[in-house]
C-alpha cells in the first residue's frame, strides 16, 4: 500500500474516532463488528428517511396554517360575508 494513502487512511480514522467520541458513540475495534454495525445503520436509513418526509410534510402543513395563501384567505372572506348576509336576512325576516 502507498505510504501516503496509508497516512490519509490513518488521518481519516483519527477524525472518525474524534467524531464518535464527540457524539458519545462507541468505537469499533474489529472489522466484523464494524460490518455488522454498518448493516444495522443501513437498515435504519429507510425508516429515518420516511420519518424525515413525514416531519417535512407536517412542517409544511403547520406553515400553511400560520400563513395561508391568498386563495384560502379569499375563501374565508367569502364565507364570512355569506354568514353576515344570511344573518342580516334572518333579522329582516324576523321584523
Amino acid at each position: 500500500m502507498d505510504p501516503r494513502s496509508n497516512g490519509i487512511a490513518n488521518h481519516q480514522r483519527q477524525a472518525l474516532d474524534f467524531m464518535l467520541d464527540a457524539l458519545g458513540l462507541r468505537h469499533v475495534t474489529d472489522e466484523a463488528h464494524r460490518a455488522a454495525r454498518l448493516m444495522e445503520l443501513e437498515q435504519q436509513v429507510p425508516a429515518l428517511l420516511s420519518e424525515n418526509r413525514r416531519l417535512r410534510l407536517r412542517v409544511a402543513q403547520l406553515e400553511h396554517e400560520l400563513s395561508p395563501d391568498e386563495a384560502d384567505l379569499d375563501a374565508l372572506q367569502r364565507e364570512i360575508d355569506s354568514r353576515i348576509a344570511d344573518e342580516r336576512e334572518r333579522r329582516l325576516d324576523d321584523i
